[in-house]
């Protein structure tokens, strides 16, 4: 891809700079991520115990990680539950417009909840959501084929998420807008309000919820517990890739032997490099994403290892250059 001009090199500036200011992650940092990706609503008593340190380390750490953007505490929401229940993969084309400003204007879509610029055949990878297959026609053949700079628009149907895993995200980047969460057989408003909340904070007290809502704090302590025993979310730490020193991704297409593919996904689960895998009705059987400290690492994962996992037969590999969404506070819950 051609070297980056204009507002493009101003964001990759930008971010690049947002990374090299955060904060070095030592052992107790990521020991406070670990733990607060188990459950993020543990107290600062219970995780100093924990790591055998004292309340005022815990708390000051703690806040640091908060302010140097490489740590937040949110809940993670089960977007399916509110009527966004098709999934697809969006592949772009780009021609006679800078790849970056129709990545910009895709971002703005709602129904776009990551936006990755990309190598290989296709130049903008997009993960989108639709209410309904018929919904996803009318985002494919219309909302994008519109935009302009989209040459083609080639759809990859989800059949099946398989992974989704929502431990990193890049925070310096804007999570951007969502579909509007409508109240269903769930979750009802009240449910909603404190959801918009625990997304922004999940480690306010159900006491200042409460204050916030006009409720008892009762009402708020036992909705968060039925919403949670019904996989509506799950509060947890999301640390910045950059500072976690993640710096390389890539989508990964492969393509499976007949009767293979819950085996090799299954095993491409197991990775810690794997962050999302979905099965998909395209040329591909199944698309993951995969991560890395650097771009050495993530070739030698995939060409060395993911290659040559029994049962796959091809992949076809789209290097991330830069991503410009990503809605970590919503995901599948597996």
């Amino acid at each position: 891809m051609a070297k980056a001009v204009g507002p493009a090199r101003k964001h990759l500036e930008a971010v690049s700079s947002a990374a090299s200011s955060g904060p070095e992650l030592d052992h107790l940092d990521r020991a406070l991520i670990e733990q607060l990706r188990l459950d993020g609503r543990k107290g600062n008593r219970s995780l100093a115990t924990e790591l055998n340190v004292n309340e005022v380390t815990v708390a000051t750490r703690l806040r640091r990680l908060e302010e140097a953007g490489a740590l937040r505490v949110v809940a993670i929401t089960d977007m399916r539950l509110f009527g966004h229940r098709e999934f697809a993969f969006a592949m772009i084309n780009v021609s006679g417009r800078s790849v970056f400003s129709v990545a910009a204007e895709v971002a703005e879509l709602s129904e776009a909840i990551g936006v990755t610029i990309c190598t290989g055949r296709y130049d903008i990878i997009v993960a989108m959501l639709g209410r309904d297959k018929l919904h996803l026609a009318d985002l494919f053949n219309t909302t994008l084929a519109k935009i302009k700079g989209v040459s083609a628009v080639h759809g990859c149907i989800a059949l099946d998420v398989l992974k989704y895993d929502s431990k990193w995200s890049l925070l310096n980047v804007d999570p951007g807008t969502m579909p509007e969460a409508q109240p269903s057989d769930t979750v009802d408003q009240m449910d909603l309000a404190i959801i918009e909340r625990l997304q922004l904070n999940a480690r306010r007290s159900n006491r200042q919820i409460a204050t916030d809502l006009g409720v008892s704090e009762g009402t708020v302590r036992v909705r968060i517990k039925r919403m949670l025993a019904d996989r509506v979310f799950r509060i947890q730490a999301v640390s910045d890739i950059v500072a976690s020193g993640i710096s390389a991704h890539a989508f990964v297409g492969a393509k499976v032997a007949p009767g293979k593919v819950s085996d090799v996904a299954a095993a491409l689960a197991k990775r810690e490099d794997v962050a999302q895998i979905t099965r998909v009705l395209d040329d591909f059987d199944l698309i993951a994403v995969l991560i890395a400290p650097d771009r050495n690492a993530l070739i030698s994962g995939i060409l060395d290892e993911i290659a040559v996992t029994p049962g796959v037969r091809s992949i076809e590999v789209f290097d991330g250059v830069d991503t410009l969404k990503h809605t970590y506070a919503w995901t599948w819950i597996v």
